[in-house]
């Protein structure tokens, strides 16, 4: 009795990271692309407007797209050489 209330309470926690994790990824990675200049973008051969437009249409398909992807490589082309 004990170990299955257990069990559920472990269950929510889970399902409740998993729903924060799922509810912010998209907004931070909204920002990010909000706040960088569209020169960055078009440095890296990518369209500000079109990221954020897919970030807000595809949630989190685009935004893990974003994180992997175009993300390091606005990293890199700020990096002073």
């Amino acid at each position: 009795m004990i170990a299955s209330a257990f069990a559920s309470g472990v269950i929510a926690v889970a399902l409740g990271l998993v729903f924060v994790f799922v509810a912010f990824l998209p907004v931070f990675c909204l920002i990010d692309a909000i706040s960088r200049p569209s020169t960055a973008f078009r440095a890296v051969g990518s369209s500000k407007a079109l990221w954020v437009v897919l970030l807000i249409w595809l949630n989190l398909f685009a935004s893990i797209v974003y994180l992997t992807s175009v993300r390091p490589k606005l990293e890199a082309a700020k990096a002073p050489l």
